[in-house]
């Protein structure tokens, strides 16, 4: 038995197809075709990218539906206003609880009815609990009470800036 010698090109598939001048919306049309076995002729390039658009849209109804649930749960978590003008949020960390009311106002800050700066004495504790309303440039636009508990001194300002 004889063996025969194949010689393999110089160059990549990839190389090869670049030259070729077949583009990728081309290898796409392929791709589709082969869901097409047993049809005698080509259809039109329409209804074939139509039946390409149809199962990319089954293939995503499932993403679809989940972004929906995820917009519904978002919608459910808006905070009201209550009739004085106030939200309310509960910030949790371990073992501290905070309890927030804020609405517009002057920038005062009162932690369990003592200003901020009194309740927090260390600089990084302030920073802490401004960072969102100078991030938000909101900084002096919003009155916030907040009461905490547990956690100590060191962890409050990580929840109430939740």
């Amino acid at each position: 038995m004889r063996m025969k010698i194949v010689n393999r090109p110089s160059r990549a598939f990839g190389d090869l197809l670049a030259a070729s001048g077949i583009t990728d919306a081309m290898l796409d049309s392929l791709i589709a075709l082969k869901d097409l076995e047993g049809v005698e002729g080509l259809p039109p390039l329409s209804e074939i990218e139509e039946i390409r658009f149809e199962k990319n849209i089954r293939k995503s109804s499932r993403d679809e539906i989940e972004r929906q649930k995820q917009e519904e749960i978002a919608k459910a978590r808006v905070r009201q206003v209550d009739d004085q003008g106030r939200a309310y949020g509960t910030g949790r960390r371990k073992c501290s609880i905070a309890r927030v009311w804020i609405q517009p106002g002057e920038g005062k800050f009162v932690v369990n009815d003592k200003e901020f700066d009194v309740y927090f004495p260390m600089l990084d504790h302030r920073a802490t609990l401004l960072r969102p309303f100078s991030e938000t440039k909101t900084l002096g636009l919003w009155d916030v009470n907040c009461t905490v508990k547990g956690g100590g001194v060191s962890g409050e300002p990580n929840v109430c800036s939740y």
